[in-house]
């Protein structure tokens, strides 16, 4: 039986560093900590093949002494607990004083620092764990270090990291975080000598919102603030149109530690559901405020997880103020069909009212695929919108002529009643006769809601759903094409602009092949704009930012291989096919209705949507006299 022994400090090092270091985000967050922990008011990050090859992090904090930075890269060496008592009431980011110690055991590590009103300062240089030199040397005010090689002694573990655009998107993920919850703090990232990030310190959380996404994503966003008892939430929440994808942007901050946690996401999934489509995720950052003593930050390696002492109070708490949050903003979603006015209408109507309706038909719409109404109804362009019902000569000519109803047998003759049945928006003609599947004698009866088309057959009723129709014929359509001669572009005469997250920027360069397949012509413009110059020619400009901005948070951040890119591309045609498709609210007159019907006859797959939702729903004559008890 082996016997026990003391592992060397080499040994120990590296496992700790092995709980604490698990890729190159984790340093920076770790020296971000010190850094904030330090008082720094400006803290900027430099990293170099993804954070492999050097990670260099510097703050104007207050430095430390040549005795305190010897001690700081011992292990259990730290300034911020003496007593166990202490970590019921941590108050600090850092504190296990771990950190350093398993950074430069793994590294070729390099600290100087120095105090504010020392002379010199004091520069340590450690490779492995191993001290190789200590002496003085001049800098400015603060903490600069440096971290070569991540790694470089344990190929198992650098095995292990992937590409440098990965690794660069944690490290991004990471200083945004810090970001969101330290606005004071100017924060800056630069990757292989490019600009990043570099966001000034500001007053507030949603001027900090602005300055990392952008003025158009911080315009979607609610802002409250309420207190309990226990708990102090302030947050920003997307507004009922402003939805993503993915739970990517819901972002949580305790005590301005960013944290992940099941409960406040199950709180908020609890508060929002109902208001949010199938499909969808709201937008969430909520900064909480809790005493130290009520939560337990020491319960992982990396203080990414916390534990509540009373997690049910928690819960509770953070779905009234989020309820109530909602009750006060009026989060309804409004639900509008914006019709094209006529030329006279143009004429005559002021400024104003022109801008409120290009603003009205420019809104993002609800999520796509969603069994949900959209939430703001848009007009296709290349589609009439039926114009309002008025009183002349013209409509006369063009719509069947008023309807009236004889009362003679109830009414004397000295007062006739004339009932006057306005006509419809759109009439459709008796026997309109359609090529629905394999069904005989179908006729097109209605349009209900400007959603669903109505068809009877002998003796059925099909209701079809406009949108899941068109964005299943649209969906073969685009396979075709890709596999033939490929999607038709069309250019646009002034470029759309859009403004992208850093991550959004790295998707793009990665997988800017994918969207020359789909017919999309994108350019970075500098900083984080890109200019949409061209996009597939089903696609409605209206909605050619939001689906790129759809794409580039679906796509993965690494490469895909050979046999992931067929899915990958599958699945962005799908995401293309429903913004490209008819939505529920707009009007199709009789020829795009038959012509729809009868493509979608002619899909492969007719009976359900790209995303599985059915199409196509059939209700018996027999049902129907059922339900009338005939």
């Amino acid at each position: 039986m082996p016997k026990i022994k003391i592992l060397s400090a080499d040994v120990a090092n590296k496992i700790a560093a092995g709980e604490v270091v698990e890729r190159p985000a984790s340093v920076v967050k770790e020296l971000i900590e010190n850094a904030v922990d330090a008082g720094s008011t400006s803290i900027r990050v430099e990293i170099r093949a993804g954070g492999k090859r050097l990670i260099h992090v510097s703050d104007n904090g207050t430095g430390m002494e040549r005795e305190d930075a010897l001690l700081a890269l011992e292990r259990h060496a730290t300034s911020k607990v003496d007593r166990i008592e202490d970590l019921e009431c941590i108050q600090t980011f850092g504190f296990r004083g771990e950190a350093l110690a398993s950074i430069a055991s793994v590294s070729q590590f390099e600290l100087l620092t120095r105090t504010a009103d020392a002379l010199e300062g004091t520069k340590v240089n450690v490779e492995g764990g191993v001290f190789r030199a200590v002496e003085e040397s001049g800098c400015s005010p603060g903490t600069h270090m440096s971290i070569n090689n991540l790694f470089y002694n344990v190929p198992a573990r650098l095995k292990f990291l992937k590409t440098d655009t990965t690794e660069m998107n944690h490290v991004t993920n990471q200083i945004t975080w810090a970001a969101l919850a330290h606005p004071n703090i100017h924060f800056s990232l630069t990757h292989n000598g490019r600009s990043i990030l570099d966001v000034r310190a500001c007053d507030s959380h949603l001027e900090r919102v602005r300055l990392l996404y952008g003025k158009e994503f911080a315009e979607n966003l609610i802002e409250f603030s309420e207190e309990l008892p226990d708990l102090k939430v302030y947050g920003l929440l997307g507004k009922p149109e402003f939805t993503k994808p993915n739970r990517e942007y819901q972002l949580f901050f305790l005590n301005q530690r960013p944290i992940r946690s099941r409960i406040i996401g199950a709180a908020l999934t609890e508060a929002l559901d109902a208001m949010v489509a199938k499909g969808r995720q709201p937008v969430a950052l909520l900064f909480l405020t809790l005493e130290p003593e009520t939560v337990d930050v020491n319960v992982h390696p990396a203080k990414i997880e916390v534990r509540f002492r009373n997690e049910r109070t928690i819960y509770s708490g953070i779905v009234r103020i989020l309820r109530n949050a909602v009750h006060k903003a009026k989060y309804i979603p409004k639900i509008e069909t914006p019709v094209e006015p006529t030329q006279s209408d143009q004429d005559t109507e002021t400024r104003d009212t022109r801008l409120s309706q290009r603003i009205s038909t420019q809104r993002t719409p609800s999520a796509a695929g969603s069994r949900q109404r959209a939430t703001t109804p848009i007009t296709h362009p290349q589609r009439t919108q039926a114009p309002p019902v008025v009183p002349s000569q013209e409509t006369e000519d063009t719509e069947q002529a008023p309807e009236t109803v004889d009362t003679s047998e109830t009414q004397t003759p000295s007062t006739p009643t004339e009932i006057v049945v306005q006509p419809p928006q759109q009439e459709i003609p008796e026997g309109v006769n359609l090529s629905l599947l394999d069904f005989k004698n179908v006729q097109l009866k209605a349009n209900l809601f400007k959603t669903y088309i109505v068809a009877e057959a002998e003796d059925k009723i099909f209701f079809i759903d406009q949108h899941v129709a068109a964005e299943r014929v649209l969906y073969e359509r685009f396979v075709n094409q890709m596999q033939a001669e490929g999607i038709p572009v069309q250019g646009l005469l002034l470029p759309v602009t859009l403004e992208a997250t850093p991550q959004q920027l790295s998707a793009l360069k990665v997988h800017a092949d994918i969207f020359k397949k789909l017919g999309f012509d994108l350019e970075e413009f500098g900083g984080n704009t890109i200019l949409i110059r061209a996009i597939p020619s089903p696609l409605p400009t209206r909605v050619a930012a939001q689906t790129v901005t759809d794409l580039l948070d679906k796509l993965p951040e690494a490469p895909h291989t050979e046999v992931q890119l067929p899915e990958a591309i599958d699945n962005a045609l799908i995401t293309l096919a429903c913004k490209s498709a008819v939505k529920a609210g707009d009007t199709l007159d009789m020829k795009e209705m038959m012509n729809l019907i009868k493509e979608l006859s002619e899909a492969k797959h007719p009976f359900n949507c790209p995303h599985s939702r059915p199409i196509i729903v059939e209700m018996g004559r027999d049902e129907l006299e059922r339900r009338f008890h005939r």
